[in-house]
């Protein structure tokens, strides 16, 4: 007899995780499909050789402190490094610190030349905090481009939204500091992607313990409070009757009957679901296809080695930073291993992305190396039905931004598929660890299930959700 539920999720990566546990605490019956045994999705944890790390995330740089403690996480609690991450020069010695107090980045930055950068980490911090007060951050409607760019209020940063990320960068920072704050790829995005990556100014904290496992654990804690079923296996189809999505099927042939339908996972994936086609426009399947060709050019390479490494310290340093490695290819490596140790007969391991193929991490000895693992597009489909193996699922970039994220017509939330919503990376407001996008999902689907006031759910975002309900009651700005 099939599992039948009120909301079936598509994936249990942070923002599955965090609608299923929002949608479980409003009374709905919930299930979660997803491939992995523990949620998080490429966020999540795994042990590989003994040693503790994460499937594909390592930090957690883009959530905002009030979802931490929303999800009831003191935000003071994570692992903080001081420094965040440290450049390293052509010798491989630190020549940027990238502090976690505030008043030594900001001497850091001035004596490196960069003073204009710490002017443009406060407007990106102080940007997003103006969009969710004015209801466009924590809302299932999210704003058109050009009412993000004009309908903020005096004393609100001005010039970055609706400015293109190359002028702006321009306008704060000499070139050689670009590809430390924005990947290259997107320096002719709107402004509101290099904002929504220097959110928290740009530090990166990590997991207590230094393993993406304890997030891991945290969202499996939440689910079962919050009642949720949690269904192993691969999705394969939607689920369709008169013209609705009414469940999911498993390639194993169980089924999930429910009332909703939210796809949590990357919608370039989306159209491989059987079912679909009997609702989306085959134009909008054809464009969905089209991004799943955007493969990442971010690799991932895991080396595990037989003792501990030694990466570059100073005096005065707090715990293991992110080192942002760009002399020979550059890249960013952390080194959890060294913050959990992996226990007797494990490994340690260091994690590396962005150009890492080749290079030996710093604080690596090569002979010292058990085991290496790459990372690419292959297997994070394989992990989490991610196509193009990008962070972000689809490119943060011009078109796919703000209420055209991921298509014009997608951008609060549902499809064109009655009964199917989507909530994921590829939704806005943006991808990598955030979850704001599982929150704004959850919410559409509350209030299309007729909870009126869906955003006492929320807790310390209540005020700044049932400002976007009702700036998406009373009409938005054309």
């Amino acid at each position: 007899m099939p599992l039948s539920v009120d909301v079936a999720v598509i994936g249990a990566g942070v923002n599955g995780a965090v609608a299923a546990w929002l949608l479980g605490r409003a009374g709905l019956r919930v299930a979660v499909v997803d491939v992995n045994a523990l949620p998080g999705g490429l966020a999540g944890g795994r042990v590989s050789h003994g040693a503790p790390g994460g499937r594909y995330a390592y930090a957690l740089g883009l959530v905002p402190r009030e979802v931490w403690r929303l999800l009831g996480v003191d935000p003071d609690s994570l692992y903080l490094p001081d420094p965040s991450w440290v450049e390293l020069g052509a010798d491989g010695s630190p020549v940027l610190r990238w502090w976690s107090s505030p008043g030594r980045l900001r001497v850091e930055l001035r004596e490196a030349g960069l003073e204009g950068v710490w002017g443009l980490l406060l407007d990106s911090s102080r940007l997003l905090r103006c969009l969710a007060e004015e209801g466009m951050y924590y809302t299932p409607c999210p704003p058109s481009r050009s009412e993000a760019a004009t309908g903020l209020p005096r004393g609100c940063p001005q010039g970055i939204l609706g400015t293109p990320t190359r002028r702006v960068l321009a306008s704060s920072a000499p070139r050689r500091a670009w590809d430390l704050l924005i990947y290259p790829s997107m320096l002719d995005s709107d402004g509101f992607a290099l904002a929504y990556y220097l959110q928290n100014m740009n530090i990166w904290a990590q997991p207590p313990g230094g393993s993406m496992m304890w997030l891991s654990r945290l969202l499996l804690r939440l689910l079962r409070g919050a009642g949720v079923y949690l269904v192993q296996g691969r999705a394969d189809a939607i689920l369709v009757e008169h013209g609705r999505a009414v469940g999911v099927a498993l390639r194993d042939g169980r089924t999930v009957r429910a009332r909703a339908v939210l796809y949590a996972a990357s919608l370039p994936a989306l159209p491989r679901l059987g079912g679909v086609d009997r609702g989306v426009p085959e134009a909008d399947l054809r464009a969905l296809e089209s991004l799943a060709e955007r493969k990442s050019w971010v690799t991932r390479v895991d080396f595990y080695t037989r003792s501990p490494p030694r990466p570059p310290r100073e005096e005065g340093w707090r715990g293991v930073p992110i080192y942002v490695y760009w002399p020979g290819g550059g890249g960013e490596y952390t080194y959890p291993g060294l913050i959990a140790d992996p226990g007797r007969g494990g490994l340690y391991l260091v994690q590396a992305s962005g150009s890492p193929v080749g290079i030996t991490p710093p604080g690596v000895v090569e002979e010292g190396i058990a085991a290496v693992e790459e990372h690419g597009p292959g297997s994070q489909d394989r992990c989490c039905m991610n196509p193009t193996g990008h962070p972000d699922h689809i490119p943060m970039i011009d078109p796919f931004l703000y209420d055209t994220r991921p298509l014009p017509g997608w951008g609060d939330y549902t499809t064109p598929l009655p009964g199917l919503y989507h909530g994921s990376a590829s939704s806005y407001p943006g991808g990598e660890v955030n979850m704001v996008a599982g929150i704004n999902a959850a919410i559409r689907i509350l209030l299309d299930m007729g909870h009126v006031e869906p955003w006492r759910l929320l807790g310390p975002l209540a005020a700044y959700a049932r400002r976007g309900m009702e700036r998406c009651r009373r009409g938005r700005p054309p």
